[in-house]
């Protein structure tokens, strides 16, 4: 039934009862895989199984994923191959394969090169013991919007997943402290599912999403008035449509709302699609972001920084950590294109599902949700500060482009935006990587390389990569 709470607690009693149970084993410690109490924990059951014999090729594969929560990417990695040499790779299976394998060659890379932040739990006065997440920060850093799944009205029931029905609450900075969180008013919250999914940077304006027994699928929008807010409001028929849209951003000058859809035209599953408002005040058509953006896989989250030239959002489709991880893509207003994304780092970024970051107006400062080893209860609510200051220095790109060995090396030229050339680079004979110094600026990357067709991308350097200490990109040259 998708109540991996209760199947912890019976598989438990099962696994005591009979200790050379493999299924139990196995379904234990998947259970633990599939919530946020503590998937590490699925290893060690997992392994147990293993030894047990008898055990269903598949398991590797959950073995291999436990091990990304650890972080043992290169044991992952070997659980993978053994998962592949046993047959167990077919037409069903081959994406999401080849994207976990993906994600572990990725995943070493950015574990090499940490970003430098440090993390606060926001504490019991505002996290519960429950799942909160899905922050959202005004751009003064003194209120944060959130979804929870506490229990919060007498006699609620929790849902088929063991959760009780999300709801929407607020915690404001007081006095340098956050204070209580409580609950938005009956005009946004029901009985049923309402989870945050956008907010202005002045906080005058919520984007929600709804699932009631009518109505699902759809973001709404309210705006607040003194200490309440208004009304919902259904967002007009250019983003919301008979399909699902699941979280949307909108920029200062209220003329661009980006959006999440699984609507078709998309490049499969959930994609970010961007309205622009037109001279005479009309929305003009949905837009797709394109492949560059969007992957085969899911989308999602999209928010826009206050100048509305960077773009962040989850995905789980382009190589990271696992799961859901964190990108940014900028705006070139020359070509009118959104930048190939790049993921935000580790530990920004894990193995778990990462799906939004909310920044205050100053860019140093943001909320996250997650896991953590001082976690109040499942999904706890996080600020994040950024240690490395940004100063004149130039920021620091690490390109790895893997050939093979009967390959040379791929050969990179960088020009800038006058076409005028920044350099040629070859890779470290060590490290194998190619270290680059970039200003602020706008820059085009050429790599050509023999045996593999040539490769352009278009690069906007800001501030934002200053502040992390190295920049890792992964360059997948096509044959």
């Amino acid at each position: 039934m998708g109540n991996y709470f209760m199947a912890i607690d019976q598989y438990s009693l099962i696994v005591q009862k009979e200790p050379e149970n493999v299924n139990a084993h196995i379904n234990l410690g998947i259970s633990y895989l599939r919530t946020n109490i503590d998937p590490k924990a699925a290893l060690d059951y997992l392994l147990i199984a293993e030894g047990l014999g008898k055990y269903p090729d598949f398991i590797l594969v959950e073995i291999a994923r436990a091990y990304m929560y650890h972080l043992d990417y290169d044991q992952a990695k070997i659980y993978l191959a053994r998962f592949e040499e046993s047959g167990g790779v077919n037409k069903k299976n081959q994406d999401d394969f080849e994207r976990m394998v993906a994600n572990c060659d990725a995943a070493l890379d950015l574990i090499k090169y940490p970003v430098d932040v440090k993390y606060k739990n926001l504490g019991p006065l505002v996290n519960s013991t429950y799942s909160d997440y899905h922050p959202f920060i005004t751009s003064d850093g003194k209120s944060i919007l959130f979804t929870t799944r506490r229990k919060v009205r007498p006699g609620t029931q929790p849902e088929f997943d063991g959760y009780f029905p999300s709801d929407i609450f607020q915690t404001k900075l007081v006095d340098g402290e956050w204070e209580e969180s409580r609950k938005l008013g009956d005009r946004i919250n029901s009985v049923y599912d309402e989870q945050s999914v956008g907010l202005t940077q002045s906080g005058d304006t919520l984007f929600f999403y709804v699932d009631h027994v009518e109505d699902y699928g759809d973001i709404y929008t309210s705006t607040k008035k003194g200490e309440a807010y208004t009304n919902p409001k259904r967002l007009e028929n250019e983003v919301n449509s008979p399909f699902i849209e699941s979280a949307c951003s909108i920029s200062r000058d209220g003329k661009t709302i980006i959006f999440s859809s699984n609507r078709p035209g998309g490049y499969g599953g959930m994609d970010i699609w961007m309205v622009r408002k037109q001279e005479n005040g009309i929305w003009g058509e949905a837009v797709n972001l394109g492949p560059e953006i969007n992957s085969r896989f899911d989308e999602d989250f999209p928010t826009l920084s206050i100048d509305a030239e960077v773009l962040y959002y989850s995905s789980d489709g382009h190589p990271g950590m696992g799961g859901y991880d964190l990108y940014f893509s900028t705006w070139d207003n020359q070509s009118k294109i959104w930048t190939k994304p790049q993921n935000l780092g580790y530990p920004i970024n894990g193995p778990a599902d990462d799906k939004t970051i909310s920044f205050a107006g100053d860019g140093e400062f943001a909320v996250v949700s997650g896991r953590r080893d001082d976690t109040v209860g499942d999904l706890d609510i996080y600020t994040l500060q950024y240690v490395k200051k940004v100063d004149d220095t130039p920021a620091i790109f690490l390109l790895n482009i893997p050939t093979n060995e009967k390959n040379p090396a791929a050969k990179v030229e960088i020009r800038n935006e006058f076409d005028e050339k920044v350099g040629e680079y070859l890779p470290n004979r060590i490290t194998g990587r190619y270290t680059i110094a970039l200003p602020v600026g706008k820059y085009f990357i050429y790599v050509d390389a023999e045996g593999f067709r040539p490769y352009n991308e278009v690069l906007v350097v800001n501030d934002f990569h200053k502040r992390q200490l190295h920049n890792v990109k992964l360059i997948k040259l096509k044959k």
